[in-house]
């Protein structure tokens, strides 16, 4: 009966979380299965938490939900169950003191802290109850004990593991607002732990935090950054350079948030060879090269080697539109051979920067990237020219080897149509050689790159084909796949035989064939054995 009270009050009050949003289908979903793990025994509760996992990837709004929700238990009380498994708990005031730093050993100690195997393992009936003034809570005093409170407590954990494992960017985002949500924010330390886990996906959202202004919340992600050894934005590009959406994710927050410290990262993929990370990056180099001048920095006479003071006051550091004039310097200088002298203010040259031509960031912007994108088409209109002259002397095999590296590198080749016929081809080659599956790759990849081309219908209908040949070759049936092809290209008549044959009447056909065929050569097998018995033969 608790139980059931405590499944419905809890699905009731996650539904308030956000009216604005509404939950999907498995958003739903996963919000109840996070209110039956507060109320399950632990037999239960593992089931439940794996059909979670499972789910997670596309519940993450419903899992946040759950976790913003309208505890049925006070935070005392759920304070009381992490004290009794000696988790980091921030103090009562909500004040949160400077994370201590720890050596390597601690730091891999701290990360194999597992508290759902603690909680588990918890019997409450030996902690001392904590209670709250009947006046400062909303929900039924029945919910207001220990073993509410340790369900809860489980049921928050299990969310935070679950946002995690969703593999999803912005989940990390999530965890970070559990971490300071007046209601969660006792689980800092475990929200910490599995943002660290997210590593690299949490790159973006600790990123942001740590350019925000709220201090709190900078110094706590700039410390997560710290540990996993993030913090220097070009290390953070290279956590990322397997992952194109996560690459781009973080240049959105170096241009969001005009991050200083990133401005030669950004340069260094403003002429990326993905076309989307270098679009991201020249968006966020923009970003620092217009609009209002940032503010400028303090300004100190420094001491120079020896000991001297500089004659005048020089600023601490470069803003970011200074570092990025210096950058487009160097570029300008390697690229044209030009000499831009760049401006360091540690020296104490009087203004070596006013004595030479001023650049305008803009226009030496655009030099550049027009010089990058000739050199680009330059290349890839050879590279192309190699793999057509292979395709024109029929060596199909290499041509096709050389355009999956090229398409590798730019999925957005002016060249698609062009390319889409010699993987026709080439699909027509593996076709006569009863290739199926490598021919089905082939049809695909020419109907992908000109789905709107004079070929692209037959070469779907050829790549359906090929998958039902290829599922026939393993006694599998093909007729799906055979009827596909058919219903795209009405006169295919390969396809309209193959499926005849693997129709059920078909195949009872082909069966009573094969058994009379079977019987046939049995019967003359056993004729055969008589006869050299009796030496005949």
């Amino acid at each position: 009966m608790r139980a059931a009270l405590f499944l419905v009050i809890a699905v009731t009050s996650i539904g308030a979380a956000d009216p604005a949003k509404p939950l999907t289908a498995d958003d739903t979903k996963a919000t109840q299965l996070l209110a039956k793990i507060a109320a399950d025994d632990a037999a239960a509760r593992k089931t439940d938490i794996e059909a979670l996992t499972a789910l997670a990837p596309r519940a993450i709004d419903g899992i946040d939900s759950f976790l913003r929700r309208d505890h049925a238990t006070a935070v005392a009380d759920r304070r009381k169950i992490l004290d009794a498994i000696k988790a980091a708990v921030p103090d009562k005031r909500g004040t949160f003191s400077q994370p201590q730093r720890m050596n390597g050993s601690e730091q891999q100690a701290d990360e194999a802290v597992d508290w759902l195997v603690k909680l588990g393992d918890l019997d409450v009936s030996k902690i001392p109850a904590a209670r709250t003034p009947a006046a400062t809570t909303t929900t039924p005093s029945i919910l207001e004990d220990l073993p509410k409170a340790l369900g809860e407590v489980i049921a928050d954990d299990v969310a935070i593991r679950a946002l995690a494992a969703s593999k999803e960017i912005r989940a990390a985002s999530l965890i970070f607002d559990a971490a300071f949500a007046d209601a969660t924010m006792i689980y800092r330390d475990e929200c910490g732990r599995y943002i660290r886990k997210m590593e690299p996906l949490s790159i973006p959202a600790l990123t942001q935090e740590a350019q925000g202004k709220n201090y709190d919340r900078s110094r706590y992600a700039t410390y997560q950054l710290e540990r996993l050894d993030r913090q220097e934005p070009q290390h953070a590009l290279q956590a990322a350079q397997d992952n194109e959406a996560l690459t781009i994710a973080i240049l959105d927050v170096f241009r969001a948030t005009k991050h200083r410290e990133a401005v030669h990262a950004v340069w260094t993929k403003v002429n990326d060879d993905s076309p989307r990370v270098r679009t991201a990056a020249r968006a966020a180099w923009m970003e620092y090269i217009t609009g209002p001048p940032p503010p400028a920095a303090p300004r100190r006479r420094l001491q120079l080697p020896g000991g001297k003071l500089t004659k005048k006051p020089k600023p601490l550091w470069l803003t970011y539109r200074e570092l990025a004039d210096n950058e487009l310097r160097k570029a300008a200088n390697d690229t044209f051979q030009e000499d831009y002298p760049l401006d360091d203010p540690s020296t104490d040259d009087i203004d070596r920067r006013d004595k030479t031509v001023k650049i305008d960031l803009e226009q030496m912007t655009k030099r550049l990237f027009d010089y990058y994108d000739g050199e680009r088409t330059k290349k890839e209109d050879g590279e192309w020219a190699a793999a057509k002259a292979k395709a024109d002397a029929g060596d199909l095999a290499t041509a096709t080897t050389m355009l999956d590296r090229q398409l590798a590198a730019n999925p957005e080749r002016k060249e698609a149509p062009a390319m889409a016929k010699i993987y026709f081809a080439w699909g027509k080659a593996l076709e006569a050689k009863k290739e199926w599956v490598d021919a089905a790759g082939a049809y695909s990849k020419a109907q992908g790159l000109d789905p709107k081309g004079p070929q692209a219908t037959d070469a779907l209908a050829a790549h359906h084909y090929m998958l039902g040949q290829a599922l026939e070759s393993q006694g599998k049936d093909g007729g799906p796949d055979f009827r596909r092809a058919i219903a795209l290209k009405p006169d295919y008549a390969q396809a309209k035989t193959a499926a005849a044959e693997a129709s059920p009447d078909g195949r009872r056909t082909w069966m009573l064939y094969g058994a009379g065929a079977a019987v046939v050569a049995a019967l003359a097998l056993f004729g055969l054995a008589i006869l050299r018995r009796r030496g005949v033969v």
